[in-house]
């Protein structure tokens, strides 16, 4: 009986399905066919390159067997881009677009490692997609070459570094690059503030120990040497942080030829703070900045110490400009002392009492050269609207010692456009120095007592200097063994053109004893900023 009830039901059913008319619309066709190529395109099955070289690749592409370019109708759609080739904790996961044709001519910005550069190519008509993909292995060893630090013109009140390579500034090398914004492309961030001093201070030989110290009026932060990533923020500089970010100085005290005599030094919210360090073949930075400095009486402070004394009688040396008097503090000493009573029957001037503002300064010509690194202090100094250059004696001398002060010269009448000198550089080895002012440079040799000469025009009367460093590094070993690139013989000279919001870099060789340039040969860079300070980035060549 069950038999016989299932089989009607099959009947049943074949008469129903019978029935039934199938309305669906099913149009098959085949995919249309898109393929990638590299045959016969020179491409490498991988590639390793510099960090900010250009990358270049141009697959074949096809499409329903023909093949196709940028410019052609076919309905394709074209995405580059670049992506760690490591996993796991702490790899960066970031996907970056770097292209959106099908030929390739992007500059790679990722930090050093090794990477996947990938092409997807999609046919709009079904959503299809075809993938490439090449291993690109990133190196991004900055080692040596000369730092500018500057104002951004495109986010006023926010600084940025840029880094040049060429002969003169990086030895052995025979190529010519330089690269831009490296703060933001590096760190995915503005660095707030406006520029006041960049400097790499040496505290190890080995590759990747050091540092940049990178100083606006709002912060203060240390970039990585091999690829300018933020390392160090301004908190941790401190054993205790100060309450306030308010800094108007960086540099360091001590030419560094005496192992834990040289400090880094920062003056914040008119508080001086010493970082004593070693100089190291192996260890890197292990120090910190400990309490301010202190003293009764002590007014507002430049913006400037005395950076290369080679002797251990001064730990720091700073100036108070409401007093116009220079003040120190004995090595690893916290307290500010009065220096000893000056000769005037044989100082040229009183550093306990000048009379005077301290405007700008630099360190050059002393009491030797080379290795020892025995050089005074020159600054520019204003006594109302007079100026003079200030020559002062911090390397060889005691607090004690009677003629600190060495020399005095009067600048009006000698120096045009001196009442608006913007920057300075001193010479270490000729009685020169520079000063920019408006669209030029002067060369003022102070022992010649002959007017200041022009020692160089911009191309264009809009083009204002804002700044002037010739070759040098405060590291006596560093410096007296030739590691330093065309020292003393090489000037840097950086201008901003405020009608088209743009800046350039000037570099020429000169002679280091009369400071004349060489304008057979020039290297020319833009720079996307108003440019503030400029270092020479220490290497081990």
């Amino acid at each position: 009986m069950r038999s016989l009830i299932f089989s009607l039901f099959l009947v049943l059913m074949v008469l129903i399905s019978a029935c039934y008319e199938d309305k669906g619309n099913y149009d098959y066709h085949e995919l249309e066919s898109v393929e990638i190529d590299t045959t016969g395109t020179d491409m490498l099955p991988e590639y390793s390159i510099m960090r900010f070289d250009t990358l270049h690749l141009n697959p074949h592409v096809y499409y329903e067997g023909r093949e196709v370019n940028d410019a052609s109708d076919a309905p394709l759609d074209y995405e580059w881009t670049i992506f760690s080739a490591t996993s796991g904790a702490g790899a960066n996961q970031t996907v970056d677009v770097i292209g959106n044709q099908k030929k390739l001519d992007a500059v790679i910005t990722r930090t050093g490692g090794n990477y996947f550069v990938q092409l997807v190519v999609t046919n709009r008509n079904d959503g299809i997609r075809q993938f490439f993909r090449l291993p690109v292995a990133v190196s991004e060893v900055f080692d040596g070459g000369w730092m500018v630090f500057y104002e951004r013109a495109d986010h006023p009140g926010y600084s940025d570094v840029m880094l040049v390579y060429n002969p003169w500034t990086k030895l052995n090398i025979n190529y010519n690059r330089h690269y831009t914004n490296l703060y933001e492309v590096t760190n995915g961030e503005l660095l707030q503030g406006h520029p006041v001093r960049c400097m790499d201070i040496a505290v190890s030989l080995a590759s990747g120990n050091n540092y940049i110290g990178l100083c606006t009026d709002y912060t203060l932060v240390g970039a990585s040497e091999n690829g300018i990533q933020k390392a160090l923020e301004f908190k941790d500089f401190f054993h205790q942080p100060p309450a306030s970010m308010k800094p108007v100085w960086y540099g360091q005290h001590g030419s560094g030829v005496m192992s834990g005599q040289s400090s880094e030094v920062l003056i914040n919210d008119n508080q001086i703070y010493t970082n004593t360090y070693s100089f190291s073949p192996t260890e890197g930075r292990t120090t910190k900045f400990g309490v301010p400095k202190f003293s009764e009486g002590i007014g507002e402070l430049a913006p400037w110490n005395a950076e290369v004394p080679n002797t251990l009688n001064y730990g720091i040396v700073v100036y108070d400009q409401t007093y116009h008097r220079f003040r120190y503090a004995a090595y690893n000493s916290a307290q500010l002392e009065e220096f000893g009573p000056q000769d005037t029957n044989i100082a040229a001037f009183d550093i306990n009492n000048t009379g005077m503002e301290l405007l700008m300064g630099d360190w050059g010509r002393g009491t030797s050269m080379g290795a020892g690194l025995r050089p005074f202090d020159y600054l520019i100094m204003g006594k109302g609207n007079e100026r003079y250059l200030a020559v002062t004696n911090f390397s060889s001398t005691y607090p004690s010692d009677t003629n600190i002060g060495v020399g005095l010269y009067p600048m009006d009448g000698l120096c045009p456009d001196i009442a608006d000198a913007t920057s300075m550089a001193s010479s270490h080895v000729g009685s020169f120095i520079y000063y920019t002012a408006g669209n030029k440079v002067y060369n003022f040799a102070y022992d010649s007592k002959q007017p200041a000469s022009v020692a160089w025009e911009a191309p264009s009367a809009d083009e204002q200097t804002t700044c002037v460093r010739i070759m040098k590094y405060y590291h006596g070993t560093v410096y007296g063994f030739g590691m330093v690139p065309r020292s003393d013989n090489l000037v840097h000279i950086a201008t901003w053109n405020e009608k088209t919001q743009e800046g350039h870099l000037y570099e020429y060789l000169i002679n280091p004893a009369s400071g004349i340039l060489d304008m057979s040969k020039c290297y020319d860079y833009a720079v996307p900023g108003r440019v503030k300070d400029m270092a020479w980035k220490f290497s081990l060549q």
